[in-house]
C-alpha cells in the first residue's frame, strides 16, 4: 500500500539555493495562514490518504532522547464524539467542535516514561546511528532526567541545584512537565501537517481529563490528557468571518543576548523578497 511522501534536497552549507528559499515560503505561507476553526462542517470524513499522511508527518516531531512519550487516540466514532461533546467537554464552543469535527486527536503524554525504554533502545539499536557511549548511557540519563516520582524528584532537584554552584548540571523537571512539551511538539506537529492539506483545526483543553479517560478507557495512572485537536473541514463561509487573533511583536517576544535587552540589528524582509526574485529569475532561464 502506497503512503503519501516527497523527498526535499535541502543543502546544509548556509548558502541560499532555490530549493531553500521555495521551502521557507512554504512554511512561512503555512504559520502564518494556521489559525484555530471554530465551526467545522459535520459529516465529512478526510480521505484515508490524507488521514495517514498527516499521521506519518507528526512521527517526524523531536522529543528528549528520543523517547517519544506520545500516544494518539483518533476519535472517528460520531456516537463517541457526542458522548465526549455532551459529558466531557467544557463550554458550548468546545462541544459543538467535537461533535461535528471529522476527527479528534486526542494526545496522551506516557507519565511512566521508562516503560518504554527498552522499546526505544531496541529501536536505536535496528537503526544503528547512535555512538556506543551514548547506547551505554541512554537507560541512566533519561531515567534520571525524566523526573518519575514526586520524592525522587525533589531529591534530585536538590542536588542538582546545589552541585550548580561548582558545575553546570541539568533542570530537573516533574514527568508531567517532561512528557507534556514533548507532546506539545507532536501536537503542533500534525496541526501544521493537517493544515497543509486544507484541513481545519482547533486545538482544546477545555475538558473534564478525567471524563476524557474513562469514556475512552485510558489508563488514568499512566497516560494524561495535555490537549486535543479537533481536525476536519471549516464551516462554509467561517473563514469570511474570522480574524486572526492578535500576537504580541517581535520586539516583546525575542531577546537580544540576555533577557529583556531589545532585539536589534536584525534587516526586515527585504532579503526574503530579493531571495524569491532570485529563485524567479532561475526558473525563467531553465
Amino acid at each position: 500500500k502506497q503512503t503519501c511522501r516527497s523527498t526535499l534536497n535541502i543543502g546544509t552549507t548556509g548558502m541560499t539555493s532555490p530549493s531553500v528559499t521555495t521551502a521557507a515560503a512554504s512554511f512561512r505561507a503555512l504559520a502564518r495562514s494556521r489559525r484555530s476553526t471554530r465551526r467545522f462542517q459535520p459529516n465529512r470524513k478526510i480521505p484515508d490518504g490524507v488521514l495517514r499522511d498527516v499521521l506519518e508527518s507528526t512521527l517526524t516531531a523531536p522529543s528528549g532522547f528520543n523517547m517519544q512519550p506520545t500516544q494518539v487516540i483518533l476519535v472517528r466514532n460520531q456516537e463517541m464524539k457526542q458522548r465526549l461533546a455532551k459529558e466531557a467537554m467544557l463550554g458550548g464552543g468546545n462541544q459543538w467542535r467535537t461533535q461535528d469535527a471529522s476527527v479528534l486527536a486526542v494526545f496522551l503524554s506516557d507519565l511512566h516514561v521508562h516503560k518504554r525504554l527498552s522499546r526505544i533502545v531496541e529501536l536505536e539499536k535496528e537503526g544503528n546511528m547512535r555512538d556506543p557511549a551514548y547506547m551505554a548511557l541512554l537507560p541512566v540519563v533519561s531515567t534520571f532526567l525524566t523526573g518519575e516520582g514526586h520524592a525522587a524528584t525533589w531529591m534530585k532537584q536538590v542536588a542538582t541545584t546545589a552541585l550548580s554552584a561548582v558545575q553546570p548540571m541539568p533542570a530537573i523537571e516533574p514527568v508531567e512537565s517532561w512528557s507534556y512539551k514533548n507532546t506539545a511538539l507532536a501536537a503542533q506537529t500534525y496541526t501544521l501537517a493537517a493544515h497543509s492539506h486544507g484541513l481545519a483545526t482547533c486545538m482544546m483543553e477545555g475538558y473534564d481529563n478525567r471524563r476524557v479517560q474513562r469514556l475512552l478507557q485510558i489508563p488514568p495512572e499512566r497516560y494524561s490528557i495535555p490537549l486535543i485537536v479537533a481536525t476536519g473541514y471549516e464551516y462554509q463561509n467561517e473563514s469570511l468571518h474570522s480574524k486572526k487573533t492578535p500576537r504580541l511583536p517581535l520586539e516583546e517576544v525575542f531577546f537580544d543576548g540576555t533577557f529583556g535587552v531589545p532585539l536589534s540589528d536584525l534587516d526586515d524582509e527585504t532579503d526574503l523578497i530579493d531571495e524569491e526574485t532570485d529563485v524567479s529569475e532561475v526558473a525563467a532561464s531553465s
